[in-house]
């Protein structure tokens, strides 16, 4: 065997072996967090952390369903992700196709402004917002943790939205010119069908953001029926005072299951947007 032939297989060895630890790190915590939610009372008391359950125990989600309000946070999450998706396609979409593609006075200083969004965290406007939302009695509501996730998640979306639309052929929109369509229509019948990894990348990344989001949902509800399954799952580790570990578990396996299942059904269109967008920007 060379020398040479020597030196590929052992860069290959030590590549494989790298991306195995890897795959081990990235994988370890839910791997951990899945065979906990199995163990009973008394492997949690006898066995090491490390060790599998000895037998597979699904009392832990029986016990999330029977005592938990599950279904509520569920409802609520579903609720409040849905309709944030929904409006940033809208508005970020419109706001994309306009500033790539129609000409108008102060379109820099407007895309400027846009992108002065990105570099404002939310946590910044959360005590006026609470004041404000309180003036107006809509604390403890819908609107009031959808709007902020809105507002601050639409300049990241429409500059993913703008660099598509930026280097999509100018033929197609005049093609729709010709044909006598308005812009509305060239957008509606011409541009979004041709966007899809667009809009799937903007929608996966915000709705798993939606749905994982704590702080906003946090600072504005305060009743049991307005709770999201991230402050379901906080209710649920202090309950009574005492941690029941197992069903933590099985609660947070619950609340990831969603977003995991998003992932892996959109894990092709998101990548191929996410790329367009770069290599196009």
């Amino acid at each position: 065997m060379s020398i040479h032939r020597s030196h590929k297989i052992f860069g290959r060895t030590v590549k494989g072996l790298i991306a195995v630890l890897l795959m081990l790190l990235c994988t370890y915590p839910m791997i951990y967090v899945l065979l906990s939610s199995f163990k009973s009372s008394d492997d949690f008391l006898h066995l090491a952390s490390y060790q599998l359950p000895s037998h597979l125990d699904f009392v832990n989600y029986w016990t999330v369903f029977e005592q938990g309000r599950i279904l509520t946070y569920f409802k609520n999450s579903i609720i409040i992700t849905l309709t944030t998706v929904i409006l940033l396609l809208g508005l970020a979409s419109l706001a994309g196709f306009g500033l790539s593609k129609i000409n108008f006075r102060g379109k820099k200083s407007l895309l400027f402004y846009f992108n002065l969004g990105l570099m404002l965290p939310m946590q910044v406007a959360l005590i006026p917002l609470f004041y404000v939302f309180s003036a107006i009695s809509l604390l403890d509501t819908y609107p009031a943790v959808i709007i902020p996730q809105v507002a601050f998640s639409l300049a990241f979306s429409i500059q993913i939205f703008y660099s598509f639309y930026k280097f999509l052929p100018n033929d197609i929109v005049e093609a729709g010119i010709i044909d006598g369509c308005s812009p509305l229509q060239i957008f509606t019948k011409i541009v979004v069908p041709v966007s899809q990894n667009a809009f799937l990348t903007v929608a996966t990344m915000q709705g798993v953001f939606c749905w994982n989001e704590f702080i906003t949902t946090y600072t504005f509800t305060k009743s049991i029926s307005m709770k999201t399954v991230t402050l379901g799952l906080n209710d649920f580790v202090g309950m009574y005072g005492l941690t029941d570990w197992g069903a933590t578990f099985a609660m947070i396996i619950l609340t990831v299951l969603p977003t995991l299942l998003v992932y892996f059904l959109a894990n092709k269109y998101m990548l191929a947007g996410l790329s367009a967008g770069a290599v196009k920007g």
